[in-house]
C-alpha cells in the first residue's frame, strides 16, 4: 500500500503511533521492510528482478567555440559538452573590444561504476542557469553488491553559481525552546523572491520529525531545539558559504550562521566513513529504525573545499551504502537526512511557459507529492536558487 498510496502510508504511520507508540511503529516498519528486502534479493536471484538504470543519462548540449577574426585574441567557450563546434566570424568589429571572461566550465568527474547498468557513474548536466551554464549536474551509482538493483541518485550542486536555503515547514520542526522571534517564517513557502523561474532551480526534504531525534535547528537567530555535540549539522552561513560536520568539533554557535539543521551522526567525516553507519543503533539512525534497514533513504554531502553540496536518494538503501555513494561521488563530509517513503522527496524545478514545474528525481517520486515544495509544506525543507 505505501509504494502505491505513499502519503496515505505515512499518514497511517502517524496515526499509529499516536496510538501505539513510536517504539511499536518503528518495530513493525522494520519487520515489513526487513521482509521486503528479503524478497527483493530473493527475486534478483531468480532473474525476477532486474538492476536498471533509473533514467537515461542526460544529453549535454555541445560546447560552441567562438573564433575571433583577430587570432591573437583567446577563443569563448560555453556550455560542456562531448562534441565541439567551431564557427568564424568573418566581420571584425570597428573598434577593439576586450573579449569577456567566458564562466569557467565545471563538471564532476565520473566515477568509477560498480555494475553494467547503462550511464551509472556518468554525470549528465541536469540544471542550468538563465545563460545555459549547468548549475547541477547528476547521476546515480550502485555500490551495494548484495542489493545490485538499487541504485543511489546524485545530484551535485556547484556552491560558485548557486545558493543553498533552509526553510522551516508550517508544523515541523516543531521547538522545544520559547520562541520569541514574532517574525520567524512558518509558512513553509519559499519566499516569492525566489520562486521564479529561472532563479528556483530545486528543492528536497529536510530531516526528522523533532519527536524522533530532537536534533538541533536554528534559523534567523532563533534556536528551536538545541544542538546535539558530536552530531552532523550542515550550517549555512549569511555569505553563502555552506559547511556540513560534526557540532561542537566543525561548526560551533557563530553570528556568521543564518541556520544550521542537525540530523544524526556524520555518516562521511574528513573523508572517512563512520564505523556506527554499521551499528544497529536506531536512536542515531532514525528515531527506532537503524541503519542496516533497507529503506528510502536521503542524505547531503559536501566536498573538502565546500564548493560542490552533493543530494543523494535511493530506495532501498541501507546506510553503509548511502555513505560509499557519496565517499565515491566526491563527498568529504555527509549526514543523513529524512528517510521512509513519501518523506524523502528531490523535485527539480522546471520553467514551462513561464510557470514552476516540478520534476522529481526518480519516477518512484512522482506519486509522492511533487508540487509539495511549491506550495504550503508542513515539513522542513532545503532549495537551491541561481546567484545571478
Amino acid at each position: 500500500m505505501t509504494k502505491s498510496l505513499p502519503k496515505l502510508g505515512a499518514r497511517g504511520a502517524d496515526v499509529l503511533r499516536r496510538v501505539f507508540g513510536d517504539q511499536f511503529v518503528a518495530d513493525l516498519e522494520a519487520v515489513v521492510y526487513n521482509t521486503l528486502d528479503k524478497v527483493n534479493q530473493e527475486r534478483y536471484l531468480l532473474g525476477l528482478k532486474q538492476a536498471e538504470a533509473p533514467w537515461q543519462l542526460t544529453s549535454l548540449t555541445p560546447i560552441v567555440t567562438v573564433q575571433p577574426a583577430d587570432a591573437s585574441q583567446p577563443a569563448i567557450v560555453s556550455t560542456p559538452t562531448p562534441t565541439t563546434v567551431v564557427v568564424a566570424d568573418a566581420t571584425p568589429p570597428p573598434v577593439s573590444i576586450a573579449q569577456p571572461t567566458p564562466t569557467p566550465l565545471w563538471k564532476p568527474q565520473n566515477i568509477k561504476a560498480f555494475t553494467k547498468k547503462a550511464g551509472e557513474g556518468e554525470w549528465g548536466s541536469y540544471l542550468k542557469d538563465s545563460k545555459g551554464n549547468t548549475i547541477a549536474y547528476r547521476t546515480f551509482i550502485s555500490p551495494d553488491l548484495k542489493r545490485p538493483y538499487v541504485s543511489v541518485g546524485i545530484v551535485a550542486f556547484d556552491l560558485r553559481q548557486s545558493k543553498l536555503n533552509f526553510l522551516l515547514g508550517s508544523d515541523e520542526p516543531r521547538a522545544t525552546l520559547p520562541i520569541s522571534n514574532t517574525r520567524l517564517n512558518r509558512t513553509g513557502r519559499i519566499p516569492s523572491e525566489d520562486a521564479k523561474t529561472k532563479r528556483l532551480l530545486a528543492a528536497f526534504n529536510g530531516g526528522f520529525k523533532s519527536q524522533h531525534g530532537n536534533f538541533g535547528v536554528m534559523i534567523s537567530n532563533t534556536v528551536l531545539l538545541p544542538p546535539r555535540d558530536g552530531f552532523a549539522t550542515v550550517a549555512l552561513q549569511k555569505d553563502g558559504t555552506v559547511q556540513i560536520g560534526a557540532w561542537g568539533r566543525d561548526i560551533k554557535t557563530s553570528a556568521d550562521y543564518m541556520a544550521w539543521r542537525q540530523n544524526g551522526p556524520p555518516i562521511l567525516e574528513n573523508g572517512k566513513i563512520n564505523p556506527l553507519t554499521n551499528e544497529m543503533t536506531a536512536a542515531n539512525w532514525g528515531a527506532a529504525i537503524d541503519g542496516t534497514v533497507a529503506v528510502w533513504r536521503s542524505a547531503l554531502g559536501i566536498n573538502k573545499d565546500n564548493t560542490v553540496l552533493y543530494y543523494a536518494a535511493g530506495d532501498g538503501v541501507v546506510l553503509p551504502t548511502m555513505a560509499e555513494a557519496l565517499l565515491a561521488a566526491g563527498a568529504d563530509d555527509a549526514m543523513q537526512l529524512d528517510i521512509n517513503n513519501y518523506w524523502v522527496h528531490f523535485t527539480a524545478v522546471r520553467d514551462t511557459g513561464g510557470k514552476l514545474t516540478p520534476e522529481p528525481l526518480f519516477d518512484g517520486m512522482k506519486n509522492q507529492d511533487p508540487n509539495r515544495f511549491l506550495g504550503a509544506y508542513s515539513r522542513d525543507f532545503f532549495y537551491v536558487i541561481t546567484k545571478e
